[in-house]
């Protein structure tokens, strides 16, 4: 009947324990005050209010940090707002999709001016990679609703930029616009339209070229001994001497590159010299798409901070490939644009290791007390690579 002594502890075990977001409403009051020694020297009351803080929207119940799950929920988790919608009903929140969608274009306008800040970076940068994908815009002013547009993909590995720009066009004068002024490496598709860029040298990609190959094959598989199979032959070797130097400087890349690599090129255009191919045949196509680029295909040997392929900008792309197949499409342009604007933050963010809810609370907090047209230098200390971003912003 004697109480028990406790002599020592065993680890049992760990549970993920789950607490769910909590929803309120806040109240927000502006307190006045007077000075009773004014009014009693002058006979008149001098009247204070306190300043209340800087909202996301005027008139409006929104939060920075409601908006900044909505977008982030839409963006980065493919939920579209018809799904959200059901989730707040869940919640005892009867919040309407259309009103969301609201929210997400009115507060994504305050990135612009980063964003456009953004852009100035990255064309100080000496490679771009670029690329676009389709997206349903159904309002779109003098087109027809089934009419596709596209959403191009601006990035950069050296400052860790990602940039999305809407347009109803695929002309390539989009990417001229958005990337006037820049003189360095761009490194795209094979597609056409990036001929019309001035003052760039033009990189392909290796992939591309070997994928066209691959449409040669036969149930997935090379004919043996044909001349597509050696063709792709040779580009893995590529691939395979590329992965052997993936951890080398890039001056070391360089050299490697001059005394391997260039070896390998002039085979491969040696081997497609060597031949003639039936006009549209798969394999016609695959010879055509590396001839039609031939300069762009040997650029890599000018900077061995280059890439073989282009799958920078095609991996920048695929988190609004994944989200479309969610959300479907854009109902108008307006849309559209605070889609790329939120796109532009979220994977900006991601890539310098933040936290893409926490840097989205941060802007939508801190934006909106710099106005409309704030300078670079208000600006400055909220990009994603500033160091004294708050430490909610950064992943743990």
């Amino acid at each position: 009947g004697s109480d028990m002594v406790r002599v020592g502890e065993r680890f049992v075990r760990s549970e993920l324990v789950l607490v769910q977001a909590q929803v309120y409403m806040v109240d927000y009051y502006a307190a006045s005050y007077k000075c009773d020694h004014c009014e009693a020297q002058t006979g008149e009351s001098y009247i204070r209010q306190a300043q209340a803080p800087v909202p996301v929207m005027k008139k409006s119940m929104a939060a920075p940090s409601t908006v900044a799950y909505v977008m982030q929920e839409k963006f980065q988790n493919g939920v579209p707002l018809y799904r959200q919608e059901a989730y707040w009903k869940g919640q005892g929140v009867e919040l309407r999709r259309n009103t969301m969608a609201n929210w997400v274009i009115r507060s994504a306008r305050w990135f612009k001016p980063l964003y456009e800040l953004l852009r100035k970076e990255l064309l100080r940068q000496d490679i771009v990679n670029v690329d676009e994908t389709r997206v349903h815009v159904l309002k779109e002013d003098g087109r027809e609703s089934k009419q596709m547009s596209q959403m191009w993909v601006f990035c950069s590995a050296e400052k860790k930029i990602a940039l999305y720009q809407y347009s109803p066009s695929r002309s390539g004068r989009v990417a001229r616009e958005m990337l006037q002024g820049f003189s360095g490496y761009t490194q795209t598709d094979g597609y056409s339209g990036y001929h019309c860029l001035d003052s760039v040298t033009h990189v392909g990609c290796w992939a591309h070229a070997r994928r066209k190959w691959v449409d040669c094959f036969v149930d997935g598989k090379p004919v043996q001994a044909s001349r597509s199979e050696a063709a792709f032959g040779l580009i893995e070797e590529m691939f395979a001497l590329e992965q052997a130097w993936k951890d080398e400087s890039p001056q070391t890349r360089f050299d490697l590159r001059q005394q391997k690599l260039r070896p390998l090129l002039e085979q491969y255009w040696a081997l497609l010299d060597s031949f003639e191919a039936a006009e549209g045949t798969a394999l016609s196509k695959a010879k055509n798409y590396s001839l039609n680029q031939k300069d762009a295909l040997n650029a890599v040997l000018l900077d061995g901070r280059l890439e073989l392929t282009n799958n920078l900008a095609e991996r920048t792309v695929k988190p609004f490939v994944m989200a479309r197949k969610n959300f479907l499409f854009c109902d108008t342009a307006k849309g559209a644009d605070a889609s790329a604007l939120c796109f532009s933050v979220m994977e900006t963010a991601k890539r310098n290791g933040l936290d893409p809810f926490g840097y989205l609370l941060f802007l939508l907090q801190e934006l909106p007390k710099l106005g409309e047209n704030p300078a670079e230098e208000q600006l400055t200390p909220l990009l994603p690579w500033a160091e004294t971003l708050p430490d909610y912003c950064k992943l743990k």
